[in-house]
């Protein structure tokens, strides 16, 4: 792992670890198999964490080697359907925001709507990043 993601990681699951620890591991337990417990939860957690991405990539590649085989226009949709969707979702966002301002009319929007909304922004910005971190972190 580059330092500064390992440390980020290993920090935030050393806090987690520790946490609990300190909350569930008898008070009658020695400093040393404390300690020794926290760091095999901790190598533990890392390691569950390096799996899961590897699962990740490995659907990637899976996903990629069966659309070798496809049409022509279903390679073009596995790889624009989430930068479209959320370009669309961005479009009616700005649209509720700018609408009044030029004098559109509205477009009514409840609280699902606004939820499905956020999810699809945050989900795209934020799995993105997660996957230039691994990325960066794995050097892939």
């Amino acid at each position: 792992m580059t330092p500064v993601i390992g440390d980020i990681i290993t920090n935030t699951v050393g806090k987690v670890v520790g946490k609990l620890a300190d909350k569930y591991l008898p008070s009658t337990m020695g400093e040393k198999e404390k300690a020794d417990f926290k760091l095999e939860a901790q190598k533990l957690a890392i390691e569950e964490y390096k799996c899961a991405t590897a699962d990740v990539q490995g659907a990637r590649e899976l996903a990629g080697k069966e659309s070798d085989g496809a049409p022509g226009w279903t390679k073009v949709l596995t790889v624009t359907h989430r930068p479209v969707w959320s370009f669309l979702i961005l479009g009616i966002f700005a649209w509720t925001v700018l609408a009044p301002y030029v004098g559109f009319p509205l477009i009514p929007l409840t609280e699902i709507h606004k939820d499905i909304m956020q999810t699809v922004i945050i989900f795209y910005f934020g799995g993105r990043s997660l996957e230039k971190a691994a990325g960066i972190v794995w050097g892939k």
